[in-house]
């Protein structure tokens, strides 16, 4: 038996998944670490109802030296329903890195692979993050195909200060919804989720009950849009920070000195501050992002309904994730105060190549709260 054995975790493993979280923060100009307290497998009930966690254990000192997740829902592909995997949170600690554990680590991923659950993953590697881009995609030996499908937006929007037009129609009427109002919005999401690449097959239990996938996401979040008396878009604010947290571990050298009189004029202009180290962004995430026929109006009326309930709440920022693909897209843009870039792949063996090569034109969705 050799040193590093991959397996699988089990909830025994969930305090020191989360210390490994803790520990490898993705470094920048603030550097952050993406945290999933109090519990990391409730934390991952999101990603969808079939999840593995695959760690890499030194069996020397009995430590997990990393790990990396797959999650497997049914989303739409072509417009068809269809299950797709998807590949997260792959951590090393530094100690650990450079020594060809990840190749082995897919090895063993591939014979999970073999379940014949999914033909092929989606993942997402942040813009920058050369490492990760120059193993995942070198086409090592033994590794999956790797294949670039654009640019994943996750954008910050100050909710300190009107940034809005206020220009939404006065033919869409916007208001929370009810349990009541939960067929409908099923009825929405199925009749508007093939228009987009795997945009996920919602079913009655992922809403509005303690383990669903919108966990902690209540009717009153959600936002319905109505036109002539049909319901035409939704969106919803998710706070998500009773189980996921964005945490500052440091700021460069710039930033450190700089945050003072940074916090000082933004508390004048009535705007989000830079939290010390050690504390986390307050943000609220939007989700269900969804307008009939993409209309532009509609999507206004739902953003500054959400801008303007989000400006009573505690959070700071309103956080907006949308491909580069997406129509909506370019309306939200101007108005990002910054935005964190992703690249989003499709990855599969030789068995997923055909669907690989089928993929059509259509937009892609993914839901940001749930990545």
């Amino acid at each position: 038996m050799g040193r590093f054995q991959f397996e699988l975790a089990s909830r025994a493993d969930d305090a020191e998944l989360r210390s490994i979280l803790a520990a490898t923060p993705m470094e920048g100009q603030v550097s952050m670490s993406f945290r999933r307290e109090p519990s990391f497998f409730d934390a991952a009930a999101v990603e969808g109802d079939f999840h593995q966690v695959i760690v890499c254990r030194d069996s020397r000192v009995n430590r997990i030296a990393g790990f990396g997740c797959r999650s497997v829902r049914t989303m739409y592909v072509n417009g068809q329903p269809t299950p797709i995997g998807y590949l997260s949170a792959l951590r090393a600690l530094p100690e650990y890195r450079n020594r060809g554990l990840v190749a082995r680590g897919y090895a063993f991923l591939q014979q999970l692979h073999a379940d014949g659950r999914t033909p092929l993953y989606l993942t997402t590697i942040a813009e920058g993050n050369e490492p990760a881009l120059d193993i995942l995609t070198s086409g090592r030996a033994g590794l999956p195909t790797y294949r670039f499908a654009g640019t994943y937006h996750t954008m910050v929007l100050s909710k300190g200060r009107r940034r809005f037009p206020n220009g939404a129609s006065t033919s869409v009427e916007v208001r929370v919804a009810t349990k009541d109002d939960l067929h409908d919005v099923l009825k929405l999401l199925h009749a508007a989720g093939p228009s987009r690449q795997f945009f996920p097959c919602y079913q009655e239990g992922d809403f509005f009950n303690e383990r669903a996938i919108f966990r902690d996401l209540t009717p009153s979040h959600l936002l319905l849009a109505f036109r002539d008396g049909q319901l035409v878009g939704t969106l919803a604010g998710w706070d998500q920070s009773a189980f996921k947290q964005s945490v500052v571990e440091r700021y460069t050298s710039h930033l450190r000195w700089s945050r003072p009189l940074y916090n000082s004029w933004a508390r004048l202009r009535r705007l989000p501050v830079l939290p010390p180290p050690e504390q986390s962004f307050h943000y609220l995430t939007a989700a269900l992002c969804v307008v009939s026929d993409d209309d532009p109006a509609i999507f206004r009326a739902l953003l500054e309904n959400l801008h303007t309930r989000a400006a009573t709440g505690p959070d700071d920022f309103l956080v907006m994730g949308l491909h580069e693909s997406d129509p909506l897209f370019p309306l939200v843009q101007p108005y990002q105060l910054a935005c964190y870039l992703t690249r989003t792949y499709l990855v599969c063996w030789d068995e997923g190549e055909p669907l690989l090569a089928q993929m059509d034109g259509r937009s892609t969705y993914l839901e940001l709260g749930c990545l």
